[in-house]
């Protein structure tokens, strides 16, 4: 029994670029961009705490922040927050609400309640539903919902610490 030879291929179509088919476009996620003026002192730069107990969204946030001119403390826990605050006196705190050791809602308050840190400014950082009441009585200043949206993030940090 024989089988039949498979039919021959075509050799491939060449075409010119005005010929060439449209590619699809694909939609820019943010045309939020880091500043380019050289001339900004880093020390002179808001100094912004991330509360945030995974590492992987510390990593992610601190370099998002550094890419904007920001200057970054990082903690990995509500106790933490709570002391480099009172040490270091940062310009905005970005505060995870669950943490391991002390949550962002006990740190939050314990922040308020240090003399010299009643002014500045905590944002809460949460995926919790329906969190945004309880944040508030907490003592945080506002909050941004996780998964983040970068250019709303980075709208509320420039807010919060004054570069808007």
């Amino acid at each position: 029994m024989a089988l039949p030879s498979p039919p021959p291929t075509e050799a491939p179509s060449y075409y010119s670029l005005a010929e060439r088919p449209r590619q699809a476009r694909v939609p820019r996620i943010s045309s939020v961009r880091p500043p380019e003026d050289d001339d900004v002192d880093p020390a002179r730069a808001p100094l912004v705490l991330i509360a945030e107990d995974h590492e992987d969204s510390r990593d992610a946030l601190r370099t998002l922040l550094d890419a904007f001119g920001y200057r970054v403390l990082e903690a990995a826990n509500g106790r933490q927050a709570v002391e480099l605050a009172l040490s270091e006196r940062p310009d905005l705190i970005l505060m995870d609400m669950m943490m391991p050791q002390v949550d962002g809602f006990q740190a939050t308050r314990e922040i308020r309640a240090a003399e010299g840190l009643r002014g500045v400014p905590i944002v809460a950082l949460t995926a919790m539903e329906g969190a945004r009441e309880r944040v508030l009585q907490a003592g945080c200043d506002d909050m941004v919902a996780k998964p983040l949206d970068v250019r709303a993030f980075l709208d509320r940090v420039r807010v919060w610490t004054h570069q808007a």
